[in-house]
């Protein structure tokens, strides 16, 4: 483990303060990793002997970004809370790093056929179901027929369907998702709950496997367009990288004396 970028804010408010430590990760178990899942601190002290780690724990595990193992390296930001002000050096940056090595055999690359034959319907996969991670792809057609579809069953009276409908998806059919409905062809809207961030990435590629060409794509929440070059073909299909226990394995690290900026 090495140290790339340190972007450090001291300041004596808490707006726009911060400091973030790029780490670099090679050897063997790196460029045998697909991408960096996340890095856990430890332990962070500058050499004033402050603490450093973030006490909301969701912001001491990091999310990563990879660079490829073309470059040798993978990375990931990891955001720490302000040193001292007189502080020089990060005296010493422990922790662990969950490398992510997908394959099919180990059941990081997960396939799911057909993926646009069931608009506005739960997809079906016993893998998904084990990891309690709920997808669905959705047309601006489809989820306002969804709608209206729980809404005519609970003015039925079919209170019980309706609800235990409604409940699957939580605020999906309650409104709050339609402003974000694309009319666009050359889109693929999904829901993914995915309650312990498991699905590290996901594409989409044609029945030969050859990934569609994308353009601008952006994410809300649980939300999810993917902009393609051109309308997704009937037989389109997703590949999803999935955090498995064999697909994952954590490393211990520890960097020292850390020169800050």
């Amino acid at each position: 483990t090495s140290v790339g970028d340190i972007t450090d804010n001291r300041t004596t408010g808490s707006f726009n303060s911060e400091c973030k430590v790029e780490l670099k990760f090679t050897g063997d178990a790196a460029s045998d990793a697909g991408s960096v899942r996340q890095v856990r601190v430890t332990e962070a002290i500058d050499e004033i002997g402050r603490n450093l780690i973030l006490k909301n724990d969701d912001e001491v595990s990091s999310r990563a970004f990879d660079s490829g193992n073309s470059r040798g390296a993978l990375k990931a930001d990891v955001k720490l809370r302000n040193p001292s002000r007189n502080a020089t050096t990060i005296k010493i940056l422990k922790g662990e790093v969950e490398l992510f090595s997908p394959t099919e055999a180990n059941g990081g690359l997960l396939t799911i056929k057909d993926v646009l034959k069931h608009p506005a319907e739960p997809i079906k996969n016993p893998t998904l179901t084990q990891y309690g991670i709920q997808l669905m792809y959705l047309t601006k057609e489809t989820f306002e027929a969804k709608k209206k579809e729980i809404e005519a069953q609970k003015k039925a009276g079919a209170e019980a369907a309706g609800q235990k409908l409604g409940e699957a998806f939580g605020d999906l059919f309650k409104g709050m998702f339609g402003g974000m409905m694309s009319e666009s062809k050359n889109s693929i809207q999904m829901y993914i709950k995915d309650p312990d961030k498991r699905v590290v990435g996901m594409k989409f590629v044609d029945a030969q496997g050859k990934a569609l060409k994308t353009q601008q794509s952006w994410s809300s929440g649980e939300f999810k367009n993917t902009g393609l070059a051109a309308p997704p073909p009937p037989d389109t299909q997703l590949v999803i990288q999935l955090a498995t226990p064999e697909s994952v394995k954590s490393f211990p690290f520890k960097v020292e004396n850390i020169p800050l900026p």
